[in-house]
């Protein structure tokens, strides 16, 4: 795969197109869509399935934030970049929630956002065309959201692929009770959920995959 093969979705507020994004990704990339609204972002993400969608906003409200939340509850594919010229950005953290690829602030030279593009290629690359190693003998596909256990798949369902996926990306990190049930959920959810998603996926791949270090949280044992 090369950066000229994405395909983007660029979505601005009305005041804040850039021709030096356009530019960029003129010079880079063969397929561009355009929206200057929630109505045609949403239009055109259901349409294209973009392998990129970039996000150029002044925040000063959440709506293209819940947009990408949206997004982000069915589709761990789709890379983030998003460009900002407001240094103030109350919404910092919700977006760096997402797995943003590159958050970058204005004015910024072409090539920031030209290796962003490259980095963004290489992510997908990993994600729809090989396997992650789990363990011996057992992989996450994430193009597929399967587990390869000795030769044999087993397809995940959205939470269990969330969640191991999850994991890989933060594979050195203790992560809390919140920032699992945020990721999943988005919203309260009981204990006896909670732990039926852990339990239903040490079933698929093995008992010890997840280590519960108490008082602090869960991480990827392998």
């Amino acid at each position: 795969m090369n950066v000229s093969d994405l395909s983007v979705l660029y979505i601005y507020d009305k005041l804040h197109h850039s021709s030096q994004v356009i530019e960029v990704l003129n010079k880079q990339v063969k397929i561009v869509s355009t929206a200057s609204s929630l109505e045609e972002a949403k239009t055109l993400y259901q349409k294209e399935s973009p392998c990129l969608i970039l996000l150029q906003s002044s925040f000063n409200n959440d709506i293209f934030i819940n947009f990408l939340k949206t997004i982000r509850e069915v589709d761990l594919k789709t890379a983030f970049i998003v460009i900002t010229a407001n240094k103030n950005n109350i919404y910092v953290d919700d977006l760096m929630e997402l797995y943003l690829t590159k958050y970058i602030t204005s004015s910024f030279k072409n090539i920031v956002l030209e290796e962003a593009l490259y980095k963004c290629m290489e992510i997908i690359s990993k994600r729809v065309f090989s396997n992650t190693k789990v363990a011996e003998d057992m992989f996450f596909n994430f193009h597929t959201q399967s587990i390869i256990k000795n030769k044999k798949s087993y397809v995940l369902n959205k939470k269990q692929a969330l969640l191991i996926d999850l994991f890989i990306q933060n594979p050195n990190k203790i992560l809390s009770y919140e920032e699992i049930k945020y990721h999943i959920w988005q919203e309260d959810v009981s204990e006896a959920a909670f732990k039926t998603l852990f339990r239903d996926l040490r079933k698929v791949t093995y008992k010890t995959i997840i280590k519960n270090y108490s008082g602090l949280g869960y991480k990827l044992n392998i």
